[in-house]
């Protein structure tokens, strides 16, 4: 038992680092991020000045130099590994940036959120409970039964059936 502990402790570093550094290579190579969204979003600003008639037609673009300074603030111009040094640094101390969509801190927008995801992770934990452990001293008491025949098949075909297909249909039964 021991030798296990130890073996899912080490385990931790690696899986820490694989599952960080795959966050960083999405964010990073993605098509899309958030200079690309930054230059977009001037890009549609522009157009619609221009669409709308105003003599601000082109002020919306952003310049070489202000691309630069957003490459800059989000580490774009360094080597990636001290790229993904500084970024890390600042996971760990919970500096995830700004939001590129909401202009706003993205830590303050997870603690925002953070109710009502803790919210809706109790109510399903002792919904699952509440149904699961009766079952199992159900099951266990009549074991071989009909009824435990016929539990195991409903909770083998609902292992099955992927979460959004029955996400859809409770939306589906529910509506």
């Amino acid at each position: 038992m021991t030798a296990y502990f130890a073996r899912r402790l080490l385990l931790v570093l690696p899986t820490f680092l694989g599952v960080t550094l795959m966050v960083f290579a999405i964010t990073r190579f993605v098509p899309g991020g958030p200079v690309e969204r930054m230059i977009a979003q001037a890009q549609q600003m522009a157009a619609d000045g221009k669409a709308g008639g105003t003599d601000r037609v082109g002020s919306a673009a952003l310049s070489e130099s202000q691309i630069q300074e957003l490459k800059e603030y989000y580490g774009l111009d360094k080597p990636l590994l001290i790229s993904y040094a500084q970024w890390l640094w600042k996971v760990f101390h919970l500096d995830l940036g700004m939001s590129s969509r909401y202009n706003e801190p993205v830590w303050g927008l997870i603690k925002d959120r953070f109710p009502v995801s803790i919210f809706f992770g109790l109510m399903t934990l002792i919904l699952t409970y509440s149904v699961c452990i009766p079952l199992g001293v159900i099951k266990a008491v009549r074991h071989r039964t009909t009824m435990d025949n016929a539990t195991s098949i409903f909770v083998f075909i609902g292992y099955a059936i992927p979460n959004y297909v029955v996400g859809i249909l409770l939306l589906i039964l529910f509506s």
